[in-house]
């Protein structure tokens, strides 16, 4: 009989322990999940930014009357201000991006190993936004996950 008591005035002494548990255990879970899907959508926009911007230089690859850099750059713009929008049902992109579009042609580099140096334009397109989801403020820690102020997707083709 006294074995019973025993066990069960334990059990009765640990019922507060779960509850204690978890204001320790929860937030470092919680800020692991945020922190998960803060970063995957991150890399959701980073992916798709690149896509658009490679699929943008693959369209303009189509002009027969383009020869200078302002006429490259032109095409570009020209299509990516048809391609690169959120609600249309043809657009390449998820989201609203606020700043603008960034589109560089320039010769190409002279090679620097003395070669001949490569013919036609080289042409780079960026895309970049601000991330969807900020992080959250911890108390001691700062502002978690840090993440990068702009967003970018890259593409550069020789035309």
């Amino acid at each position: 009989m006294a074995h019973q008591n025993f066990s069960r005035s334990i059990l009765q002494r640990q019922k507060g322990a779960v509850a204690i548990e978890f204001v320790f255990i929860f937030p470092v879970f919680f800020l692991i999940c945020y922190a998960i899907i803060v970063y995957g959508l991150a890399f959701l926009l980073v992916q798709n930014f690149t896509y658009a911007s490679e699929e943008v230089l693959r369209a303009a690859m189509a002009c027969e009357t383009c020869e200078t850099e302002v006429d490259w750059e032109g095409e570009i713009d020209r299509i990516a201000g048809t391609r690169l929008q959120k609600n249309d049902t043809g657009g390449l992109l998820i989201y609203d991006y606020t700043p603008p579009l960034i589109i560089d042609c320039v010769p190409p580099p002279t090679p620097s190993d003395g070669s001949d140096p490569l013919d036609g334009i080289l042409c780079e397109i960026t895309i970049s936004s601000a991330p969807l989801l900020d992080g959250i403020t911890m108390p001691g820690f700062g502002k978690l996950p840090q993440l990068p102020t702009l967003l970018q997707g890259k593409a550069s083709l020789l035309f």
